[in-house]
């Protein structure tokens, strides 16, 4: 395979978890033809040190690429800069990149899969990225093709495009009256009903979260992400160690299975939609009914106890 996009690993202090990435990606097959940027950001506080210096040993043994770019900070960036600072170096010799976070586990093919999709969806325009992770979700088994498409996007291991990642707006001007639209909530619903709180969310605190906006930026264009059936990615992260992932009780991502072959999967160009796996991935991130009930009754209690602190301050004052 001729014309390899580069991988691109963000990171700052999780050696382990930066250690196990490195050396499941060096197993993949085409890694010795594949150049390897690490950006390696600088430590914010102490209790970033040890592992951060643990990781700056490491990377002179990082073997098994055709090369290995370092990209080294002299001050903490902060992991959002840190990963669009780099991105903007590699796409200034590259037009596609494969980025990761550091604590993904990858399958012997995910470098050929994802590359192989970068070259047959290369010229479809409503085609943004080449996901290496699938979800933990069941396919229907009347599905069967090995790849679908979906209005969704994964960081865990994706290859994209410099061309369609530059269109993407990140000052997001339009999102707060595109959320008062009663027909965008609905139809954001219908494919996934975490998108519109996440979105809010944005617009509440003001910090984007990558993976919410460029959903947003699907759904707008009407653009889609190609998904494996089988994942190519298994992510370790959720031990409460990252930045956006919590420690879960019960990781079903830890422990995902992912696929274990030489990657002889068919990528139709002419691949659509496929309802029935919408509806695979509508019912995965559906929140539970409880979780619902439980952020009502939250919000709910918030607004009594301040109903109370208001009447309270109403008697001391004598109003």
């Amino acid at each position: 395979m001729e014309n390899l996009a580069p991988v691109l690993i963000t990171t700052l202090n999780r050696s382990v978890h930066f250690k196990r990435c490195v050396e499941s990606l060096a197993l993949s097959t085409l890694a010795d033809k594949t150049e390897l940027y690490i950006a390696l950001d600088y430590p914010l506080h102490e209790g970033q040190r040890a592992g951060y210096e643990e990781i700056k040993k490491y990377l002179s043994d990082i073997k098994g690429f055709k090369s290995v770019i370092i990209i080294e900070r002299d001050k903490n960036f902060g992991a959002i800069d840190n990963f669009f600072k780099s991105l903007d170096e590699v796409f200034e010799k590259y037009d596609k990149v494969i980025i990761s976070e550091d604590d993904n586990v990858f399958s012997t093919d995910f470098i050929a899969f994802v590359n192989k999709g970068l070259n047959v969806y290369e010229s479809r325009a409503d085609i943004f990225s080449i996901s290496g992770y699938q979800y933990p979700v069941k396919v229907p088994k009347s599905y069967k093709e090995d790849v679908y498409i979906w209005t969704g996007f994964s960081a865990w291991g994706v290859g994209i495009w410099k061309e369609k990642w530059e269109k993407i707006d990140w000052k997001y001007p339009e999102l707060k009256s595109f959320l008062d639209d009663k027909e965008n909530i609905r139809n954001l619903n219908i494919i996934a009903d975490h998108y519109v709180p996440a979105l809010r969310r944005i617009i509440d605190s003001g910090n984007i979260t990558g993976d919410s906006l460029i959903c947003h930026h699907l759904f707008i264009h009407g653009l889609y992400s190609v998904f494996p059936v089988v994942s190519r990615v298994r992510n370790m992260g959720n031990d409460g160690s990252g930045v956006n992932c919590t420690n879960l009780e019960k990781d079903i991502y830890g422990n995902q299975e992912i696929y274990d072959g030489n990657s002889n999967c068919i990528l139709p160009i002419d691949i659509e939609p496929e309802s029935s796996v919408f509806s695979s991935m509508y019912y995965h991130f559906k929140v539970k009914i409880k979780t619902k009930i439980k952020k009502i009754l939250k919000v709910n209690l918030s607004k009594l106890g301040l109903v109370a602190k208001l009447r309270i301050n109403s008697k001391k004052y004598g109003n």
